[in-house]
């Protein structure tokens, strides 16, 4: 049976919680976020039920930690709290978790999110296992994190698809119940029609949620772009990135200032090397300033003879160490919503490793803000195309 692990402070709620999953799951209890982190690190969970408002410890703080352990890091975290508003949500997506249950729940909801991510993370662990024993090489592994980064970003829109059919279905039995006794009355049928319409609105919605996620990543898996390896200037494309972003740039109320020193002849994919520095300027228009405009230096610097330094680099909000260590995975955002459906910084790893032949690195500091560094060779390795 799976492992879950609740950690609450309040008796009552662990209680709750465990009537309702424990004839399903092994269920371990906490009542605070030191003794949460002493028992993963003697055993792992497959799940943790974390609540956010605890004396001592938060449950973001608690999560962060989890998150900066290697050990821990893959442990998937819901958090059930009375704090439920959006930006509640947003903040708790930001710190690591897979999914957020507000105060007071509903039984059905919490069922099926359980269920959902338990079976999402059997999935992906059946899945590695396989792909380890078949395969040893580094494209086989990215597949394996796009993969589990696809069924991760889905879960959450078939997880609410899920409960919106449960309610759906429900209902239609209470319906029939009712006009099986002949007690079925006018008011009880307008009722259960709102309740219907509501349920199928919302199923619909999250199904298409769900394709629109799957149409983003076959977008941003094609080859190269169509990119072929020819002689360009860098400048003249740095001017082109900047000027394409001029809109975004300026409704956040955001500058990009370049600093470039010589000119540089690149014999590399023109295209990827677009895309890269594209998505990294949106990233800091998107998420660095969110409320406030700001700067974003772009840097470059030659390193050696044969190679390129390039900084991109903003004082925002920063990233804690639970969020910075996820930034590479598919389709992982610091923000919850439609935007959470691009690829990211996952594509931009692997159009830089495998297109352009370099390495990138990501540095954050909360309050301070991020910087993405990328190591690119003058000229870039022919073979090495993005197929993946």
């Amino acid at each position: 049976m799976p492992l879950i692990l609740v950690v609450d402070d309040q008796p009552s709620n662990i209680h709750a919680l465990y009537q309702l999953l424990v004839d399903d799951c092994e269920v371990s209890m906490a009542t605070s976020g030191a003794e949460a982190l002493a028992f993963c690190a003697q055993q792992l969970p497959d799940l943790i039920l974390l609540d956010v408002l605890m004396p001592e410890m938060s449950g973001y703080e608690v999560c962060d930690r989890l998150k900066a352990d290697p050990r821990t890091r893959g442990v998937p975290v819901i958090f059930v709290t009375v704090q439920g508003s959006a930006d509640d949500e947003a903040e708790g997506f930001a710190h690591g978790a897979v999914d957020y249950i507000p105060k007071p729940f509903v039984d059905v909801v919490v069922k099926a999110r359980v269920r959902t991510q338990l079976a999402l993370k059997l999935a992906s662990e059946s899945f590695a296992r396989s792909q380890i024993e078949l395969f040893q090489r580094d494209k086989l592994a990215s597949v394996g994190r796009t993969i589990a980064g696809i069924a991760q970003e889905l879960s959450s829109p078939l997880g609410n698809a899920l409960i919106s059919a449960c309610t759906l279905q429900d209902d239609v039995a209470q319906l029939g119940g009712l006009a099986q006794a002949g007690q079925l009355r006018r008011s009880d049928l307008d009722k259960h029609l709102r309740v219907s319409e509501e349920s199928v609105g919302l199923l619909l919605s999250n199904l298409q949620r769900a394709l629109s996620i799957v149409d983003s990543f076959l977008q941003s898996t094609a080859d190269n772009f169509g990119d072929q390896r020819r002689s360009f200037s860098l400048l003249e494309l740095l001017h082109e990135v900047v000027a394409g972003l001029a809109p975004s740039l300026e409704a956040h109320q955001v500058g990009c200032e370049l600093d470039v020193g010589d000119d540089l002849h690149l014999l590399s994919f023109r295209g990827a090397l677009a895309k890269v520095l594209t998505t990294l300027i949106q990233n800091a228009v998107k998420h660095a300033y969110r409320e406030t405009g700001g700067q974003v230096h772009l840097r470059v610097r030659p390193q050696g003879t044969d190679q390129l330094v390039i900084t991109v680099q903003d004082h925002g909000i920063g990233m804690p160490p639970g969020v910075l260590g996820r930034v590479f995975d598919p389709f992982f955002s610091t923000r919850f919503g439609a935007q959470r459906s691009e690829p990211g910084l996952y594509i931009v790893r692997n159009l830089v490793t495998f297109a352009l032949g370099g390495q990138i690195q990501v540095e954050s500091t909360p309050g301070v803000g991020t910087t993405a560094r990328l190591l690119l060779p003058m000229i870039s390795p022919e073979s090495r195309r993005l197929t993946s």
